[in-house]
């Protein structure tokens, strides 16, 4: 129980597996994605990632009210080495959420059941994202008379416009897969029993193509954010020259020319 952690030929598999709490990201839930994460760039073998939930009904339904809260506000002191982690280690919420996001291994989000608040936003942090037909997602905080800080404020507008954007994040309604499919958050809604493999399936196409191309357009996609047009066009340039004279590339180009699968 806790973070399940595979690697199956060149993908990651990283699931959520409380079940005592839904998939409540707790401290130490946070620090074991934080390990996984970096265990996931320095292994070059890893050249995508699926994350999962391993429970029935639900993804994941946010930050642990009960552990992870109290010591985020200060509320008491933190006891374990997960909890002194959390408010020492620069912004540890952030890149254990993808918020911040080091990684640059394409993650796919696997999501049924409910998607809340913390989950929702750890799904904004991935670059593609699947959903069962069952999934609902939720930012709840506004019903609570907080708001949510893990970059949702920042990330919806990019990736469902800002009125779609604030009608999530201002009402606290569930929104189900089709209507987030419809606004551009999802890539697909499949059946449940379909998820998995729809996944692994996008998964094993990216580990297919060439490692220092995939791994440098991630790179790419989050350091543009916020960038001028003129420096976003120049960043491309900038780390798009390598790639293109790279030996992966030229492998790539013989073997389209003789008909055959390159050697990545």
């Amino acid at each position: 129980m806790g973070i399940e952690f595979t690697i199956e030929s060149n993908i990651a598999k990283v699931g959520l597996n409380i079940p005592e709490t839904k998939n409540a990201l707790s401290p130490q839930a946070l620090l074991d994605l934080h390990r996984i994460w970096e265990e996931c760039q320095e292994n070059n073998d890893v050249r995508a990632v699926v994350f999962y939930s391993a429970l029935p009904d639900i993804f994941c339904s946010g930050m642990d009210l009960k552990t992870a809260i109290p010591v985020l506000t200060a509320a008491r002191e933190p006891e374990t080495e997960a909890e002194k982690w959390l408010i020492s280690w620069g912004d540890a919420v952030g890149t254990a959420m993808l918020k911040y996001k080091e990684l640059d291994r394409p993650v796919i989000a696997a999501i049924h059941g409910y998607c809340l608040t913390g989950g929702f936003e750890m799904a904004m942090g991935c670059e593609l994202r699947v959903a069962a037909d069952d999934a609902l997602f939720q930012m709840r905080e506004a019903t609570l008379g907080i708001m949510p800080t893990g970059g949702s404020n920042v990330f919806l507008p990019m990736q469902v416009g800002a009125t779609r954007a604030m009608e999530i994040l201002l009402t606290g309604n569930n929104f189900p897969a089709s209507t987030l499919y419809e606004w551009g958050f999802l890539n697909r809604v499949v059946p449940k029993e379909k998820l998995m493999d729809t996944a692994m399936e996008l998964a094993e196409r990216i580990a297919n193509n060439g490692p220092m191309s995939v791994r440098t357009m991630v790179r790419l996609s989050n350091q543009i954010k916020g960038l001028s047009f003129k420096e976003a066009m120049d960043k491309e340039v900038e780390m798009g020259l390598p790639v293109f004279m790279s030996e992966e590339a030229r492998e790539g180009v013989k073997a389209q020319r003789e008909k055959r699968k390159p050697n990545f």
